[in-house]
């Protein structure tokens, strides 16, 4: 079961690389389309917005609008894709058949019943005689998706196709036809049966969405009714599947659905908390972002609690080895406040004392991010990468409250994981006993790193990342073993037959540059940090994949 929500989990990602350059062109494009912000920079708005670099910035909003306006066919493509486990392209072109054909059918059931784009907006329902509270739930439930009037699923609906072909697929497309129909054989059986399968999909939504539709928005009126126990919560489950690389089967539908509430922006009507910030971020009103969008805690963890947990390692370390711990921990905080990049210094101490995570961290971020909510911390993320947008527009932020919440989490952190680490002798970096221990837990400087190359390339005669593909290869059990194997954002994830093949974690982080390894009954996720795409590359190239 968890080797599947692993799955899941990794398809959901596929998409996120796009919705990350997605917002940083709908930031940019927003805020140099504004007049404000433009006029703010001296320059005559008049004159700028009839010239080509007003052009420039208007299409790069537009690229940004088609990627969060396309969610759901993006999610159906992209879940199809990377669940199959061959002939991916067929799967996805499947997907892509089966999503028009869901969306050509709803779009025929709402047409039969009177409906319309221009009678199911708010205004167009208050027109004719409904209560205002209740047109915003009844438009809630509509959208328009690439010329399609129908429901919005959204990626819920993505997901769903994406899934349903993914089990086609992988069922169809070897099946074998008669001669005369062997035209239809194989792969080309399955776009065929997607597209049966897309109108059967929209039937059930049809007839399910407002339904399911009603339920969402309830569900979104419970988190708000709950308030800061709520958003408590929601940090501390999030933060808990981390480790395990499933906190996107929570965070994703509350950042792109109905689960993360709903808001007109400029006329229309966005869901998601994520989706409704960019939207309020590409907006030309001067209104502050949304404050409840699960985000602020972001800053402080990343900022505050991952440092001071940080400085922590660094002062229990044994003083000969401080230098070291401090070349260890200060490119992992970097790489956090910078990009996100949260695993080096996460699994730094989740392996060698997991409660320490889970008692200690988690709490803290959950209570940093009610903490965030209550002093109306409004921002984007929590990196700076991602805040870089956001800081053309000022006047939407509220970040004045992390001039407290910043060191007043880093201080706590500090000292509570500098006792217990002291008070339970938690073998964290720099305080390994005997040569055995230490081996298991270090990492290696530059130089280490240096050697450790010139012997593979000594020893394999070969270069550097295909002897690291065969190796990784070789620690999995081979490739008999070998399962399937992908990867997200800065995981390898590999099922494999036997768990008991798979070589120790020390073998992995002492000799196959790994950051970590977490292991889930057959599902193996091996910490690589951003370089992990070009690992699994080369792992599927010598695997004939």
């Amino acid at each position: 079961m968890r080797e599947k929500l692993q799955t899941y989990g990794k398809a959901m990602l596929v998409p996120i690389a796009l919705v990350a350059l997605g917002g940083l062109l709908l930031g940019l494009g927003g805020a140099f389309t504004n007049e404000m912000t433009v006029s703010a920079l001296g320059i005559n708005w008049s004159t700028y917005e009839n010239g080509a670099i007003f052009t420039f910035f208007l299409i790069l909003k537009g690229l940004g609008d088609v990627i969060f306006g396309n969610l759901s066919v993006l999610y159906a493509v992209g879940v199809a894709f990377s669940l199959a486990k061959n002939e991916k392209g067929w799967a996805a072109f499947s997907a892509l058949v089966a999503w028009l054909a869901m969306q050509a059918t709803i779009q025929t059931f709402l047409k039969q019943a009177g409906l319309s784009a221009a009678t199911q907006t708010v205004q167009g329902l208050i027109d004719a005689g409904v209560d205002p509270i209740e047109a915003s739930k009844q438009a809630a439930l509509f959208t328009t998706e690439l010329g399609f009037f129908t429901y919005r699923t959204g990626v819920f609906g993505g997901i769903a196709v994406g899934t349903i072909i993914s089990i086609i697929h992988q069922k169809f497309y070897r099946t074998k036809l008669p001669m005369v129909l062997s035209f239809f054989s194989g792969t080309r059986t399955v776009p065929i049966l997607s597209l049966l399968a897309g109108g059967a999909l929209g039937i059930f939504f049809n007839f399910s969405w407002p339904l399911i539709g009603s339920l969402f928005g309830s569900f979104a009126q419970f988190v708000h009714d709950s308030g800061l126990a709520g958003t408590f919560i929601y940090r501390l489950v999030v933060e808990s599947l981390i480790p395990f690389g499933l906190h996107p089967l929570l965070s994703l539908p509350m950042r792109w659905t109905e689960l993360g509430g709903s808001m007109v922006v400029d006329g229309v009507l966005v869901t998601g908390n994520a989706a409704i910030q960019l939207a309020q971020l590409a907006s030309p009103t001067p209104d502050k972002l949304l404050v409840r969008a699960f985000m602020g805690g972001s800053g402080i963890v990343n900022f505050a609690i991952f440092p001071g947990a940080a400085f922590a390692i660094y002062k229990t370390a044994k003083p000969e080895n401080k230098k070291k711990v401090a070349g260890l921990l200060i490119p992992t905080i970097l790489s956090t406040t910078l990009f996100g990049i949260t695993e080096p210094i996460l699994f730094t101490f989740l392996f060698v004392a997991p409660w320490l995570y889970f008692l200690v961290h988690v709490p803290l971020a959950a209570l940093a991010e009610m903490l965030s909510e209550f002093f109306k911390v409004s921002i984007y993320q929590g990196n700076l990468k991602d805040w870089i947008p956001f800081f053309l527009r000022p006047e939407k932020l509220n970040m004045k409250p992390y001039l407290f919440l910043f060191p007043l989490f880093f201080i706590a952190t500090y000292f509570i994981f500098k006792f217990l680490i002291e008070k339970f002798q938690v073998q964290t970096p720099g305080r390994e006993e005997g040569l055995e221990s230490e081996e298991d837990i270090k990492l290696y400087s530059k130089k280490d790193y240096e050697e450790q190359q010139k012997e593979i390339k000594e020893l394999s005669k070969k270069d550097a990342d295909q002897a690291l593909a065969q190796g990784i290869i070789e620690a999995l059990g081979g490739a008999e073993n070998i399962v399937d194997v992908d990867n997200c954002i800065s995981r390898l994830r590999v099922v494999v037959k036997d768990a008991e093949k798979v070589g120790p974690d020390y073998l992995w982080k002492n000799s196959l540059e790994a950051m970590g390894v977490i292991r889930l009954d057959n599902a193996v996720q091996i910490i690589y940090g951003a370089h992990v795409a070009s690992v699994s590359a080369d792992v599927r190239f010598e695997l004939g994949l």
